[in-house]
């Protein structure tokens, strides 16, 4: 079995006598076009596939959703810690983001609500 492939990729490797370049040299600008229309369709064909992927009818990669979840803004705080504002079906939450837990730090009740105002009306827990 091996013998047969050895001998089948010699055979595709060998080339005709009709189809060797003259002896004083040979022409590259063909090969060259050919290369890059290759390219060219190679490239065209990866861009096609990746528009139909990411079509939403597709769904082989995952298109965006207006879901009802959406994350207004993050900030770090330090390694593995941040807070995070999160708007949920018109209502605001900052939740406060800590290595292996997710808490609610403060339920926003408008978009006028200022924070030290968001501050005041949170219940003071005793230290």
């Amino acid at each position: 079995m091996i013998r047969l492939q050895v001998m089948l990729l010699l055979l595709a490797t060998a080339s005709p006598a009709w189809a060797e370049p003259a002896a004083g040299g040979g022409d590259l600008f063909i090969p060259w076009v050919k290369m890059i229309v290759a390219l060219l369709l190679v490239l065209g064909l990866i861009l096609l596939f990746y528009y139909g992927a990411s079509r939403k009818g597709f769904g082989l990669l995952p298109a965006a959703r207006g879901g009802q979840i959406k994350v207004l803004e993050m900030r770090s705080l330090g390694p593995k810690k941040g807070v995070c504002l999160i708007r949920v079906r018109d209502e605001e939450f900052l939740l406060g983001l800590g290595g292996d837990r997710v808490e609610l730090l403060a339920r926003l009740e408008g978009p006028k609500t200022t924070f030290s105002e968001t501050l005041d009306k949170q219940p003071r827990e005793s230290a």
